[in-house]
Order: structure tokens, then sequence, then C-alpha cells
């Protein structure tokens, strides 16, 4: 059966206006050539439109951010029944606590939400398709019980998830403004109050520096960190992935891994473990002209994430754009490579020569010039007959809001660099 599978936004050249499309198709068929963009399922967005995936109860649900770059002037959000008529919402909400939505998780009946600009969370409860806004936390000043590590600390809310009864939140922490000194980033744990949505903070670890990946897998967290800012033509020295046992939510819990000669290898640019047998990972760096992003996605095991030397190169990269990431389902391997979506059929071991199916941007959008803003796959509601995610995993599927804030701030980047060569 043919369904949305893959939610993205696409802009125009100025970032100025949007849309919202989606990639149709068999989520269990073998080849993704039949495979289809439908473009325009919503229009008349502003410029910095981006989906999550979440669920409510059983059912597999999408809210649609709009950010206004401003705190106040806020934007409601719509909420999107992925198989729907996405021009029609179930609902629209604006909350206070999310001003610049970048995460999102559930427990229950609550919809917990990070917030980049300011670091807050909000509690909405999504009973009756009402998604009513019930609290808003900021962290670190709400929770009197964290002892804050940095005095001059800049927190920005990346991801959420929940494993039991705990949220999780990771935050990157800049060394006062800008993005170019980072502080190691804060994993905090929250207890939930299951009948009012109301977090208790718990405990804290730390994982590297500009981190943006929080993937829960098998009672374990996978962060990625950059190691610092996104450099023109090498990576980061201190570029790591933390692993963080649920079960032992101390920092002797956390084993960090690193690669041999990261400065030529690349950053950790995102992982995503589909089971024991498959997991992958993506390192890269840009060029010397902030254009071209070169490395590789790599293949192992779950068991072997913390063996670098056993890693196996699946796809090379160098090609231009800004937003990526990988995502791995059990039928195929998804690619956003900076402005195409390349999609790998199976779960590849060996190096691909080429990708099963590619979507460019012309295919996604109508807009000339135009490029990528945000990509979201869709997890099928629980209902279908799919079971649902074992204990210690993400039932829903992955968004790429933090890609985003990268691609951001490497676009902005690449222009710096061209204006200063002129």
């Amino acid at each position: 059966m043919s369904e949305n599978l893959f939610a993205y936004t696409d802009v125009n050249s100025g970032y100025s206006a949007g849309a919202a499309g989606a990639i149709y198709g068999d989520r269990t068929a073998a080849s993704s050539s039949a495979f289809q963009a439908v473009k325009n399922k919503i229009i008349n967005l502003k410029g910095d439109p981006a989906f999550f995936n979440f669920f409510q109860g059983l059912n597999s649900r999408l809210v649609l951010r709009q950010y206004n770059y401003s705190t106040t002037n806020l934007l409601a959000n719509q909420i999107v029944a992925p198989q729907g008529t996405w021009s029609s919402p179930l609902a629209t909400q604006t909350w206070t606590g999310a001003p610049n939505l970048h995460g999102v998780a559930t427990s229950g009946k609550w919809l917990f939400t990070t917030d980049y600009d300011a670091s807050k969370m909000a509690v909405v409860n999504t009973q009756n398709n009402l998604y009513t806004q019930v609290r808003t936390y900021t962290f670190p000043t709400d929770f009197s019980g964290f002892t804050n590590p940095y005095s001059d600390g800049v927190y920005h809310g990346e991801a959420l998830a929940v494993s039991g009864s705990y949220l999780y939140a990771l935050f990157y922490v800049n060394q006062g403004s800008g993005y170019s000194n980072y502080y190691n980033s804060i994993i905090a744990k929250f207890s939930i109050n299951t009948t009012t949505g109301a977090l208790t903070y718990d405990s804290y670890v730390t994982a590297g520096k500009n981190s943006f990946t929080l993937d829960l897998y098998d009672n374990k967290l996978y962060v990625c960190s950059l190691g610092g800012m996104q450099n023109a033509g090498s990576g980061n020295a201190d570029t790591e992935l933390s692993i963080i046992d649920l079960t032992n939510f101390t920092q002797s819990g956390v084993t960090n891994v690193t690669i041999t000669n990261p400065t030529t290898n690349g950053d950790f640019r995102d992982i995503s473990i589909l089971n024991a047998s498959h997991a992958y990972v993506f390192l890269g760096h840009y060029d010397s002209n902030y254009t071209n992003m070169v490395g590789g996605i790599y293949h192992t095991t779950a068991a072997n994430l913390t063996s670098p030397s056993n890693w196996t190169k699946v796809v090379d990269v160098n090609a231009l754009g800004y937003l990526w990431g990988v995502y791995a389902d059990a039928y195929r391997l998804w690619f956003v490579q900076g402005t195409p979506i390349a999609i790998y059929d199976g779960s590849p071991t060996s190096l691909q020569s080429a990708a099963s199916k590619t979507f460019s941007i012309s295919d996604m959008s109508d807009y000339s010039n135009g490029n990528l803003n945000s990509a979201c796959f869709i997890a099928p509601d629980a209902t279908t007959g799919l079971k649902a995610a074992a204990p210690g995993t993400a039932p829903a599927a992955k968004s790429l809001a933090s890609q985003l804030r990268l691609a951001r701030e490497a676009k902005e980047l690449a222009d710096r660099f061209a204006a200063e060569k002129k």
C-alpha cells in the first residue's frame, strides 16, 4: 500500500517563503523505483518551516512549525495526520514554550517540546486533539536542583527522547554568544508526572561540544558532537560519538567514541541504528570553500559502534549542499544529501556505486534555485499491524531539525567566506 513516507519543507533561494511536500510510495516495496515526490501539499509558508514526527497514542502525527525569528511574535504550529489532508490540520496551536521548536517526544497524552532560542521546554496536552500547552520551563533557570557548570554558558535546546517514565533533553552550550566556542553539551534527565505532565529534574551527564543528535536505541542514547564549529577544509579534533547507557545514567555510563585523523576523516554528522546488525554513521566536513561536504556513510553493527576500525564505507560523499542526515528503515537507507534525497534500497553493507533513487530539488519544489529546509521520516501508525517499538527504542521516526540548525550556520559561513574573497 502506498502512503506518505517522508515529509519535507522547501524554501526559495532567499529563505523568505516555503512549502511542504512528501515522498510517496509503498513502504514495504523492495524497490524505490516507483516512489514519487508530491509537491506543495501545503503552500504559503514562511521561510523556515520544519516537520517533526511523534505519536499520539497509536497514531503517527506530524507537527509543522513555522519560525518567525522572534520569541514573541509567534506563528501557530499545525498538527497534521501524515496520511490525511495536510492543508486541513487536526489542530493549530501557538506554544509560547516553543518559539523555535527543535525537538518533540511523547509520553501518554503529553507532548514535550524543546526550544532552541530560549532553551525552553513546553508540556502539551494532546487529549481530544486540542494540543493545549499546560506548562513551560526554561532550562536551567527553572530547575533549582541543577548546578550549572558554566557561568557564562548559553543553553540551546536541541533534542528530546522519552524512555520509560523519564524525559531526556539535549542542550548544547555556547561560551557566550555566536557559534565559535562551545562547552561540553548537557543531557538532562527529568521524571515525568503522568497525571499532570510536570517535569522534575533528576540528574545530568555531558557529551561533546556542539552536540545535536539524541537517538534512542536499546536503552542507550547516541549523541553526535561536531567538537566545535563547522570548519572549512577540515574536521574537528574533538568530534565524538557519545553513547549514554540509561541503566547507568552517570558520567561513568558514557562511552565516547573517537575516530583516527578526524581533521581529515570529518566530524560525526549523524547516526541511524536499524537493529543489532545494521547501524550507519555519517562522517564529513566542508571543503575549503564551504561548498561541498566531503566524507562518507559507514556501516557497522550496533556492537561495533565503539570500534571505528571495523566500519565499512558504503556511500562516498563529495557533494554540494547544507542539510545532511541519514535514516535506516527496514527496507532502505535514506540519505539527505545537501539538497537531493538519495535512497539506497535494502541495508547496504558494501560501497554503493549509485543510489537506487534520487529526488532533486526540482523534483520536490517549484522554487527556482530552491533549497530543502527540513526533512522528517514518517513512522507508520501502530494500528497498521506493525509492532510498536521495542523497549528503549524511539517509536517515532527521525526529524532533522538539529541538522537544519547546522545547515543554516553553514550557509551563513559560506556567504561570509564568499564575501571576504571579494
